[in-house]
């Protein structure tokens, strides 16, 4: 948690913003698919992940790694395989549809996939 004094010191904010340019990547490239998936606004599909971090309780840089992830033939780099499935489900339920992020039928590409 930052408190007053950690904002006076430069060099927390300096790590702080670092570790903000370090993720938003992912997080831009998640509420992209999003968008295009459902046809949402850029705040629609970063109220979506914000929704599914919050009912994870997953950080929201690696709830967009998995969605992500799941949406390409990528590997999610998150060694929580429950965090992982937390993530899937959620977004299942509340954004996707059923089938987002399931195996695809066996063939030369392959895709990151929920094995529970």
């Amino acid at each position: 948690m930052t408190t007053h004094k950690d904002v006076e010191d430069p060099s927390i904010e300096r790590d702080q913003l670092r570790e903000a340019l370090a993720t938003q990547p992912v997080i831009e490239q998640a509420k992209g698919m999003f968008m295009l998936l459902r046809g949402w606004s850029a705040a629609e599909a970063f109220a979506a992940l914000r929704a599914i971090s919050q009912n994870t309780n997953v950080k929201l840089h690696d709830v967009a790694t998995v969605i992500v992830a799941a949406g390409t033939t990528a590997e999610p780099s998150l060694a929580d395989e429950d965090a992982v499935h937390a993530v899937l489900t959620e977004a299942r339920r509340s954004v996707l549809g059923s089938s987002f992020g399931l195996r695809p039928p066996p063939g030369p590409a392959t895709r990151f996939t929920d094995a529970r």
